[in-house]
């Protein structure tokens, strides 16, 4: 699923919050008449899940929180430079701190190039949605089997938030996916997928 504005989605308007993302996930789900389906999510895509999780569980057969965390640690400088790249004074920058010191260059710059066919104001409203975003008090309240996946080399939601989730959520399970940083779903797929394919397979 390409959330609006992102990827292959019509428009270039995200929307202006996690609850709002899931909301469309929601409808997204009831166009498609899904049974109880298992949602993966990465990032802010793991805040808009656990955010379904906890209101809507029975939409659910299993969750996976991928990269994510209760609160997202955004650094202003992020947003500085975004704001300016969003007003023109900077070009898009390529940048390697979502990614492990170990995954290649190639691979790397195909998935910057992908990000980067996504409208930088739409990027900018998703960071302040993850500033916003505090899933503290969703955690309690998640009882849908739930696996979280951390990159070992992860340095903007570090396996330490991973843990807190873990810990946070009831019976949730915790892999940590060596030589991965932030994209380890597309830096290590094999592994995660895996995962991923191994957790469902096991689902009730």
């Amino acid at each position: 699923l390409d959330l609006p504005g992102h990827g292959r989605s019509s428009g270039i308007e995200g929307l202006p919050t996690v609850d709002a993302y899931a909301e469309f996930v929601v409808r997204f789900a009831a166009a498609l008449r899904l049974r109880p389906f298992v949602l993966v999510g990465r990032s802010m895509g793991a805040a808009i899940a656990m955010t379904i999780a906890a209101r809507r569980p029975e939409l659910l057969q299993g969750l996976v929180l991928a990269c994510a965390a209760a609160r997202f640690p955004i650094r202003d400088e992020n947003l500085a430079v975004l704001r300016d790249v969003v007003r023109g004074r900077l070009p898009q920058q390529f940048t390697t701190e979502t990614f492990s010191p170990a995954t290649g260059m190639d691979l790397m710059m195909e998935a910057w190039t992908e990000q980067v066919k996504t409208d930088p104001r739409v990027r900018l409203t998703d960071l302040l949605a993850c500033r916003a975003f505090d899933g503290r008090e969703l955690l309690g309240r998640i009882r849908t089997p739930t696996l979280v996946v951390a990159g070992a080399d992860d340095q903007v939601t570090p396996v330490a938030l991973a843990e807190e989730l873990a810990r946070g959520i009831r019976d949730a399970r915790l892999e940590v996916i060596p030589a991965a940083g932030h994209q380890a779903p597309f830096e290590q797929a094999e592994r995660f997928n895996h995962l991923v394919a191994a957790f469902a397979a096991g689902l009730p």
